[in-house]
C-alpha cells in the first residue's frame, strides 16, 4: 500500500518526538495505531462484502444462463410447482380403494392414553 522504509519511519519518529515530546508521543502513537487498525478492518470488511456480492452475481448469471439453455423460465417453474400434489394428496392417492374412511386423524398421546385406560 504505502512504500515506507525504515529510514522514513525513523524520520517520522524523530519529528514526532520533537513536536509532541516524549510524554505525549506514546499516547498519540497508540491512538494512531488504533485508528489505523479500525480503518484497515473496515476496508477488509468492505472488500470481502464486495467479493461475496460479485460471486453471488456471477452464480446468479450462470444459473439464469443454464435455465435459458434448458428452456426454463420463472413462469414454467411456478406452474410446475403449483401442479405438484400436497403431502396429504399423495398419502390419499397411495391408499387402496375403500381405506379412506378408516383413517383417523392423529390424536394426542393423552387422548390415546385415556382410550387405553377405558379399554382396560
Amino acid at each position: 500500500m504505502f512504500d515506507i522504509g525504515f529510514a522514513e519511519l525513523t524520520l517520522i519518529f524523530i519529528i514526532g518526538l520533537v513536536v509532541l515530546g516524549p510524554e505525549r508521543l506514546p499516547t498519540v502513537a497508540r491512538t494512531v495505531g488504533h485508528w489505523l487498525g479500525r480503518a484497515r478492518s473496515t476496508f477488509n470488511n468492505l472488500k470481502n462484502e464486495l467479493e461475496r456480492e460479485a460471486v453471488t452475481r456471477d452464480m446468479r448469471e450462470r444459473m439464469e444462463k443454464q435455465m435459458r439453455e434448458m428452456g426454463l423460465d420463472e413462469d414454467s417453474i411456478r406452474e410446475a410447482r403449483e401442479s405438484l400434489l400436497s403431502p396429504d394428496d399423495i398419502a390419499k392417492a397411495r391408499q387402496p380403494a375403500g381405506e379412506e374412511n378408516r383413517i383417523q386423524p392423529d390424536r394426542s398421546k393423552d387422548a390415546q392414553a385415556q382410550d387405553q385406560t377405558r379399554n382396560d
